[in-house]
């Protein structure tokens, strides 16, 4: 990735893993995102093996379920070096002793690991933040080759097409980097600044049409994670979900010459707004996930022959 971009994809991220750390109530809900899923590796395969998280940031859901399944070992690896003693204090305080964690500073489009190193690699959620899709396809050969034959190689991308994320969030993106309003808006924002604006609509309209309504059900819908998640979206410099299809996908892992290779497709429960449009998430054949959510979200699982 060029300079610029990479700085300001792991300040963005960083402030983001921070918020998510901080609140129990957030980081549960990514862990139990994994522990609910339909990731089809017997339990019993990860005891005693190595994994890598190659983009792992400073919160560590994911490197915490890894752990739980009995995983000995997990390296991980981002921009910079600010987001390792976090992660470490992060995981610590979930009594994951640091010994068993192995952080380096680096790049997905050089991972500082030796060929064939790991048993699981994981590249979850960077590679649509690559310059180009020349960029996804060498980030994707690196987290091949620092896996061994046998392993399990688990990548995860984001939505591909429908209204949001071909129209909505690229213009979104785009206002954040021409408005100063917006763009403190959308850096500062909390469940207090969204609860405080429920409180004052919800006075106003009493004030002037005599008919209250009850705040408290409305606000429990916008929590941290739903401002994470916003600020995920808006936040990024650079955008590439919608051209990582699944057919484009599948490319990378029938070139790379893996086998057993399955698109991973679960329902994600959520607490907040979104537990709203979940099944739409879920069912890319309805007719409105196809408008809205285009084919859907792109996760994959193979393994190296």
């Amino acid at each position: 990735m060029a300079e610029d971009v990479t700085e300001r994809t792991r300040s963005v991220y960083d402030a983001q893993h921070e918020m998510v750390a901080a609140d129990e109530v957030a980081f549960r809900r990514l862990y139990d995102m994994y522990a609910n899923a339909s990731i089809p590796i017997p339990p019993e395969w990860f005891k005693g093996k190595t994994a890598l998280d190659a983009g792992c940031g400073n919160a560590g859901p994911f490197i915490s379920w890894l752990f739980d399944q009995g995983i000995k070992t997990v390296y991980g690896v981002d921009l910079g070096d600010a987001w390792m003693e976090k992660l470490h204090a992060n995981l610590e305080r979930r009594g994951i002793d640091r010994s068993r964690l192995h952080l380096k500073p680096g790049n997905v489009l050089e991972i500082p690991h030796p060929d064939e190193s790991f048993d699981f690699v994981t590249i979850n959620g960077v590679l649509t933040l690559m310059n180009n899709l020349d960029e996804v396809r060498e980030a994707f050969r690196e987290g091949v080759r620092v896996l061994k034959p046998g392993g399990y190689y688990y990548t995860v991308y984001g939505i591909a097409g429908g209204a949001f994320m071909a129209a909505i969030f690229p213009a979104l993106q785009k206002y954040y980097q021409e408005n100063a309003y917006f763009k403190e808006f959308i850096d500062t924002i909390s469940p207090e600044v969204i609860h405080d604006t429920i409180d004052f609509a919800l006075n106003e309209h009493r004030d002037r049409t005599g008919e209250a309504v009850a705040s408290e059900g409305i606000k429990s819908l916008f929590g941290v994670e739903f401002c994470v998640f916003l600020q995920n979206y808006i936040q990024r410099p650079n955008e590439l979900s919608s051209q990582c299809t699944p057919e484009f996908v599948e490319s990378l892992y029938e070139e790379n010459g893996f086998t057993d290779v399955e698109r991973l497709n679960f329902y994600v429960k959520r607490t907040d707004v979104r537990k709203f449009s979940a099944p739409l998430h879920y069912n890319w054949d309805h007719p409105v996930s196809k408008a809205l959510y285009g084919q859907g979200a792109v996760q994959y699982l193979g393994v190296k022959k």
